[in-house]
């Protein structure tokens, strides 16, 4: 799973990855960890990071996503999609969820060649197949889109050169 947040002017990603021991692979720009995650009775989550403890809560309202973790609050946005959509049309070629859904299917790799209006990626969102199409033509430089997971509106889902 791929998620991308605004956090105090700047944009962070953070990729999860479950390991088969139920662990997750997270990679939080240039910093990689292995997590356990427990969910705790109150609603938070225990995070174990080797040796180290944490307690986080967190809520959802639109677009904001508000933390608390060990008593340190952190405010996270979801980039605003008509940005990203201006700076399509601007010239750009990425493409970002425009809804909340689950990756169906990933239509094309890194490298490859599209056309203008080729499906790249199909979503399912509120049981709609929504198919996710090439702006302009070119090559697909950053696949960040895999199948299963579920993304979040504004996501970036492909780069496109």
């Amino acid at each position: 799973m791929i998620f991308t947040y605004d956090h105090n002017g700047q944009t962070v990603t953070l990729t999860l990855d479950q390991q088969p021991d139920g662990s997750y692979h997270a990679v939080i720009g240039d910093r990689t960890y292995t997590v356990q995650a427990q969910p705790l009775n109150e609603g938070g989550w225990l995070l174990a990071l080797g040796r180290q403890r944490f307690v986080v809560y967190s809520a959802v309202e639109g677009n904001t996503r508000f933390l608390s973790l060990e008593g340190q609050d952190y405010t996270l946005t979801v980039p605003d999609t008509r940005a990203a959509r201006r700076q399509r049309s601007a010239g750009g070629g990425d493409l970002t969820a425009q809804m909340p859904g689950q990756v169906v299917d990933v239509l094309v790799n890194e490298g490859d060649t599209v056309e203008r209006g080729q499906t790249l990626v199909i979503l399912e969102a509120m049981k709609m197949e929504i198919r996710v199409a090439a702006p302009a033509a070119g090559r697909v430089k950053r696949l960040l889109a895999r199948k299963g997971e579920v993304v979040e509106r504004g996501q970036l889902l492909v780069e496109i050169e």
